[in-house]
């Protein structure tokens, strides 16, 4: 994680869970297959009346809008990036299956829902389904399915692995809190009509039914046993794909490789031009700040997130100067996510608010920004920040000791030397303590009434943020707090945050087009490890208005809600918020092309639509290049701003500003 980055029991035989999928496809609902053959023969014996497309349905598809990637992209090569740890799990459901590493494996081998959201136009196109209707209930929809689509091993991709997802996201073998209460939060009934025709029946009518209903994803039930040694048993087993690549070379501890599916389906249509374009994605297990040695070396071909230290510091070397190795600042829009320092509150130092609050006004922002950052970033202050759902009233918390003095004091704590001199014992043993000891620096870390110091420690991945967080450890000290640092490998880090065996840690969360609260701060996830409610925070009100912004269809109600939960979380003051800037750091070697756009502007890192590629003639160049000592044209324009973010983001804050009233001497 960078400054600038950072961003979810019953035995079952395979051929009794194909039996059930049968069931399932002629219009059963049951969320997990029959325990045993006699269950199944009841169930058989009673089917319920088979699913069938209303008359008259009108199928919308979306072909006019322009394809996300580049015409002129190169097609092979192998594309040498980094990751800070090697995965926690090859598995895309279950314990653990939402660390750094799943970011790439779902979006290239099975997060492929019905339809996606283009990246720049906002509206919904075809991704697993060519067409789609949405029913005037707001909750029933019907998908085509196309036809083309198969999985790495050449079996048909059919409504009945779609069905199939669903039941697993309903099983309790997957040991997963948030897809089980996703499956039954959301779903009512996931049917196949046919072969290649699906319906989804949501719980609720939605005011975003694509977005609620349509993200289903294909499962290969022909190639998954699901029972309840699933999850111990798949957890190191790559998975056989839908998307364009498969997990193929593994070195543990080391790497992992991603191939790209021979022949596969989506190759040639229009909608993946330009899109999947290297013939392997090698993945190297590299500590964050040791990566611009490997890309010096020709090890890899590039990197995102680098830091505003190095990215101020670190790029004046002649591959650099030369133009051998170049960077870019490409502007993006998109929610921030969550980022900063976050608060066990079943940790006992945390469950005290006023402490908390304390904590908040112990940050110096403006000294790490501008001391570390140059300046470049801009403090958060909302839980849904950069949307729509960002309470406008918010401010940061500010760097303010005097405050943090105030909450410390009504929380109970004390220098040592106040405590001691409420007695005359104290007294005395103070002042012979001065006669014959020296004075300690834990001294002035302050304790309350039992005795309990102001510590505690704070976990974090990535070596990196080490800078920043000494120099807010320093503040912390000044006011009598103990701000213990424990560096992790990445991965650990991560996963103590899940299971809340931390008491402060450092994260980042990734964010949809919508924020998404009830994954974060919905009471159902209060209570169970492995999950993002990693605080363990949840209240009756916060679920009400979690409920309000999922299913009420009046925009202003849901609007009010969530800033109500911004509001809540605010003052709760469990989580820290870090800073954000509306801008992707990248570098790479000059053989690595982007499209005259670059990217998306709705993406939140590079591989979210990976429309970049390799050019082989500019790489036979570059090496002459460097053979010859020759330089290359330097770029003049670092930023990439192809939409005009950056003016529309400087136009708004001016028009904010001049709507401002006027302050008052």
């Amino acid at each position: 994680m960078s400054d600038g980055v950072a961003t979810r029991k019953r035995r079952v035989a395979a051929t009794l869970a194909g039996w059930a999928l049968a069931v399932l496809g002629a219009g059963s609902t049951a969320a997990e297959p029959p325990a045993n053959a006699a269950s199944a023969v009841t169930t058989l014996a009673a089917p319920k009346a088979r699913v069938t497309l209303p008359p008259g349905i009108a199928w919308q598809t979306n072909e006019e809008d322009p394809p996300i990637g580049s015409a002129e992209a190169l097609r092979g090569s192998t594309l040498n990036e980094s990751m800070g740890s090697y995965p926690l799990t090859f598995r895309l459901m279950g314990p653990n299956s939402n660390d750094a590493f799943a970011g790439w494996n779902r979006l290239f081998t099975m997060n492929f829902g019905l339809v996606q959201r283009h990246p720049v136009t906002d509206r919904f196109i075809p991704l697993m389904a060519t067409h789609w209707a949405v029913m005037d209930d707001q909750r029933t929809l019907y998908f085509k399915l196309d036809r083309d689509a198969r999985f790495s091993d050449g079996k048909p991709v059919t409504a009945r692995d779609f069905v199939f997802t669903w039941q697993m996201m309903s099983s309790p073998h997957i040991i997963d809190p948030f897809y089980n209460n996703y499956a039954k939060q959301y779903y009512e009934s996931v049917d196949a009509i046919d072969e290649h025709t699906l319906r989804i029946v949501g719980t609720k009518a939605s005011w975003r039914p694509l977005s609620d209903y349509a993200g289903l994803f294909p499962t290969p039930a022909h190639a998954t046993v699901l029972d309840a040694d699933w999850v111990k048993r798949t957890t190191n087993q790559p998975q056989v794909a839908v998307g364009p690549y498969v997990v193929k070379d593994i070195v543990r501890g080391e790497s992992v490789t991603f191939e790209r599916v021979p022949n596969w389906w989506g190759d040639g249509k229009r909608r993946f031009r330009g899109l999947y374009n290297f013939d392997r994605i090698h993945l190297r297990v590299i500590p964050t700040e040791r990566r611009l040695d490997y890309l010096r070396r020709g090890e890899l071909d590039m990197m995102e997130g680098t830091s505003a230290r190095s990215w101020n510091e670190d790029f004046n070397f002649p591959a650099v100067r030369n133009g051998w190795i170049r960077r870019a600042r490409i502007m993006t829009d998109w929610p921030s996510g969550v980022y900063g320092l976050h608060m066990n509150l079943e940790a006992p130092i945390f469950r005290n608010k006023d402490f908390r609050k304390a904590m908040q006004y112990l940050v110096n922002f403006e000294r790490v920004n501008q001391n570390l950052m140059y300046g470049e970033f801009v403090r958060m202050s909302s839980f849904f920040e950069g949307s729509e759902y960002a309470n406008p009233n918010l401010e940061p918390y500010g760097f303010d000791p005097a405050k943090a003095r105030e909450h410390l004091a009504r929380a109970g704590y004390r220098r040592p030397a106040e405590l001691r001199s409420t007695s005359a014992w104290g007294r005395f043993v103070d002042g012979l303590r001065g006669l014959v000891f020296t004075r300690s620096d834990s001294d002035d870390v302050l304790v309350n009434e039992r005795g309990e110091k102001a510590s505690f420690t704070v976990i974090y991945g990535s070596k990196g943020l080490e800078r920043h967080l000494t120099v807010m450890q320093q503040e912390f000290r000044r006011a009598g707090v103990d701000m213990r640092l424990r560096l992790l490998e990445p991965g650990t880090a991560f996963e103590r945050g899940l299971e809340r065996k931390y008491e402060m840690t450092v994260t980042a969360r990734t964010t949809g087009f919508y924020p998404q609260p009830r994954q974060y701060l919905h009471t159902e996830f209060k209570n169970a490890n492995n999950n993002n409610n990693i605080w363990g925070f949840g209240t009756a009100e916060v679920d009400e208005l979690v409920r309000i912004y999922e299913h009420d269809l009046d925009p202003e109600k849901r609007r009010a809600a969530m800033h109500r939960i911004d509001e809540i979380v605010h003052d709760e003051a469990f989580y820290i918020p870090f800073w954000s800037a509306p801008f992707i750091r990248v570098v790479f070697w000059d053989y690595v092309r982007f499209p005259e756009f670059w990217a998306p502007r709705r993406i939140e890192q590079l591989n979210d639509h990976m429309v970049y590629w390799i050019d082989p003639q500019r790489r036979k160049a570059l090496e002459e290049a460097m053979r010859s000592n020759t330089p290359l044209p330097l770029d003049p324009e670092l930023d990439k701003d192809f939409y005009g973010i950056r003016a529309r983001a400087a136009a708004a804050a001016a028009a904010a500003a001049s709507a401002a009233p006027a302050s008052t001497p």
